[in-house]
């Protein structure tokens, strides 16, 4: 070997035993400074308190501050933006949802790749949809939800928090599986989608249980179905959307915490493992009991690959519609 090569190996050698040794005192060192998670929906809506409730536990987790900065549009994806161009330091989080998965196939030309320029750090919640009529609509059930709104065009209506949401996304994969049409109405959150549906200004909603929990309570509006492909201990009276007579439907509300891309292992296993205490704490699990939600805690590596499979779904799913439906 030359003189040059065996310089330049140890040289490289030199780098990694520096590289490898500086790890535990990065995570040790960090956090130093406050860190923020963006929220990439408006106040008050699922995204917000599922964000809310993990940040109030990493600030005590962690020992800094953690704050929850509310960045929507676009259906999510001008907040995952924000965080794809920010520095891998940590200190920027996205609470993603299953809507970022869906993005790829509803935008063009996004200004970030989901896959390939996040580092997927692990599940926070995952929550689900709840099929929602008002109270006086004359339907008790999916099928004669389906048939009313084969018959009642002018009333074939659905609302969703926005575009590329899952209120979005559920109600399109409902249509295409039940094989009926309903006009899309957006609406900037959760909030003002749930007053229409209950003054009857749109049909039906598929609902996050998290937001829908209120009013099912107060009689208000009556759940038909749930998402999931088993029923949710928290409706154990409501039907899956498969038992119900839309065979295999399944959608849930995933919702995960995400970084830019090359975040370095040892901080991104710090974040992870502050969520799996987060999880166990008593006022978190109550949290999310209150949202009809079960815990998160996926793995970094099995978040990565959950995230490949989820964006492959809804590639296909969202090939019959686009972000303007």
């Amino acid at each position: 070997m030359s003189h040059f090569l065996m310089k330049t190996t140890r040289v490289v050698s030199a780098s990694i035993a520096l590289a490898v040794a500086a790890c535990p005192a990065l995570a040790a060192d960090w956090p130093t400074k406050p860190i923020t998670i963006v929220a990439p929906f408006t106040p008050g809506g699922t995204t917000d308190i599922v964000a809310r409730a993990i940040a109030a536990q990493l600030q005590r987790e962690l020992g800094q501050s953690v704050v929850v900065d509310n960045r929507p549009g676009a259906g999510g994806t001008l907040g995952a933006a924000l965080v794809a161009r920010a520095q891998p330091d940590g200190y920027t989080l996205l609470l993603a949802n299953v809507g970022h998965a869906a993005a790829p196939a509803l935008y063009k030309n996004l200004p970030y790749d989901f896959e390939k320029d996040m580092t997927h750090i692990t599940t926070v919640a995952v929550v689900p949809n709840v099929l929602i009529v008002r109270k006086s609509l004359p339907v008790n059930n999916v099928k004669e939800l389906i048939a009313f709104m084969k018959s009642h065009r002018a009333e074939a209506t659905y609302g969703s928090a926005g575009i590329g949401t899952t209120q979005h996304l559920s109600a399109e994969l409902l249509k295409k599986q039940a094989s009926f049409d309903a006009v899309h109405v957006p609406y900037k959150g959760a909030s003002p989608m749930m007053t229409d549906i209950i003054g009857g200004r749109v049909t039906f909603a598929l609902d996050s249980a998290a937001s829908a929990n209120a009013q099912l309570a107060g009689g208000n509006i009556k759940a038909l179905a749930v998402t999931t492909a088993q029923r949710t201990r928290f409706l154990p009276d409501v039907p899956t959307l498969s038992e119900a007579g839309v065979p295999g439907y399944q959608m849930s509300t995933w919702y995960s915490l995400t970084a830019p891309r090359n975040l370095p292992a040892p901080i991104r296993d710090h974040i992870y493992q502050a969520v799996l205490a987060s999880m166990k704490d008593p006022a978190m699990q109550n949290t999310l009991q209150s949202m009809a939600a079960e815990p998160g805690g996926m793995a970094p590596a099995a978040l990565t690959s959950f995230v490949h499979t989820e964006i492959k779904r809804w590639t296909t799913i969202a090939s019959g519609f686009s972000a303007t439906d």
